[in-house]
């Protein structure tokens, strides 16, 4: 991010009331559009815009494997695997291939936090909005992740 930015994230965070305000607006875009999870580490732009930590596995790159022949969750038969769902938007959206990115396991200190402050400050990755991968989101060696495993 820019010089910019993290100086907006450093004055944001000494001020609380103003931090409290930018979550509750994050939240209030992210929940009911999106249903975020508020893990402090957004990846939506990469995931169709889908937020993978509703798994209950919480896996951010991908299913399980344990997900069933009819596109259902492993562990609550009942619903949907978000990665099933993730695929079917992305296919829809023209996104397949933001969806071969490698995403950092989960900093459980930023759970609850402000992913946009976190953004802005540098802590995590920024947004991603074209449809292609970036040459820094391909893995060291010039591979990318495969999707169908």
């Amino acid at each position: 991010m820019s010089a910019f930015t993290k100086k907006f994230a450093a004055f944001v965070e000494r001020h609380p009331t103003l931090y409290k305000l930018v979550l509750l607006l994050e939240n209030a875009v992210k929940k009911p559009a999106l249903n975020c999870q508020s893990c402090g580490q957004c990846v939506l732009s990469y995931n169709a815009f889908t937020c993978p930590m509703r798994c209950p596995k919480q896996l951010r790159n991908g299913p399980c494997g344990g997900t069933r022949e009819n596109g259902r969750c492993e562990v609550y038969p009942e619903k949907d695997c978000i990665w099933f769902l993730i695929n079917e938007r992305a296919t829809k959206l023209g996104r397949e291939k933001k969806l071969l990115k490698f995403h950092k396991p989960v900093d459980r200190r930023l759970q609850g936090t402000s992913a946009w402050i976190n953004m802005w400050a540098g802590r995590i990755e920024g947004m991603s909005w074209s449809k292609d991968l970036e040459e820094k989101d391909v893995q060291p060696g010039g591979s990318k992740r495969d999707t169908k495993s």
